[in-house]
């Protein structure tokens, strides 16, 4: 299986303390902030016991829109590649366990059941818990919708070294994949690129941006492969 990797992002000249980076971050913090002060005031005046019908509708839904934006800023960060990280050995047995239901909730939504593999006794990886969540919870999702879309299959696979790389590079290595859809070889490279999704207009395209921007800060490998009605998505983890 040819696997293609996001090297147009140009990852490999982004730095989290660079000039950009700390640009968005500041950025992104001071509209949480506006953005606090009106959810803030929209929930006080929502408290009011006689307001009018009409008014707490329209105040419901500028609250409801200023939490949108929230989670957008957030994932504009992560897809600027400056999201905060804090990195540990994690045991992935465990953690699995843990974050099951946010792991699982794609699939639920689309109506498609996860075939997962997972091999017992990993050795931990170095990772962020969060962020690294985040980018499994990305993965999944393509996989789920992309299943859901083509009437196909999704699976996850996970193994410890040398199983699908070598033993002597000591990695854990993460498949999800997904059949009845396929990719052209010209095309693959683009689906890391922001923007550049095949769904619909509310979706911005930033999944697999983002899981390539924070695979890159803690130093992990993505890539893709499309072959035989199957798309395949590659998170390589260095054990910790």
């Amino acid at each position: 299986m040819q696997f293609v990797f996001p090297t147009t992002l140009q990852l490999g000249h982004e730095h989290s303390d660079g000039f950009h980076q700390e640009l968005l971050r500041g950025l992104t913090h001071k509209l949480n902030n506006l953005l606090a002060v009106i959810q803030g005031f929209s929930s006080l005046i929502l408290m009011t016991d006689d307001l009018d019908p009409g008014v707490a509708e329209n105040m419901q839904h500028i609250r409801e829109a200023s939490v949108g934006v929230s989670a957008l800023s957030e994932r504009i960060r992560s897809a600027g590649g400056c999201a905060k990280l804090t990195l540990q050995p994690l045991s992935l047995n465990e953690y699995l366990g843990v974050v099951e239901a946010a792991l699982l909730e794609p699939f639920t939504k689309n109506g498609i059941q996860l075939e997962a593999d997972v091999q017992q006794g990993l050795p931990p990886v170095q990772v962020d818990p969060t962020k690294f969540k985040d980018i499994l919870i990305e993965l999944l999702k393509n996989a789920a919708e992309a299943a859901s879309k083509a009437g196909g299959r999704a699976m996850l696979k996970i193994a410890g070294p040398g199983v699908i790389t070598p033993a002597e590079q000591r990695r854990v290595d993460i498949l999800v994949s997904n059949t009845g859809s396929h990719i052209p070889q010209e095309k693959l490279a683009e689906v890391f690129r922001p923007f550049h999704g095949s769904k619909n207009s509310n979706h911005l395209g930033l999944g697999l941006t983002i899981a390539a921007m924070l695979s890159h800060q803690m130093n992990l490998q993505i890539g893709i492969a499309s072959e035989n009605n199957t798309t395949t998505l590659w998170l390589s983890c260095p054990a910790a």
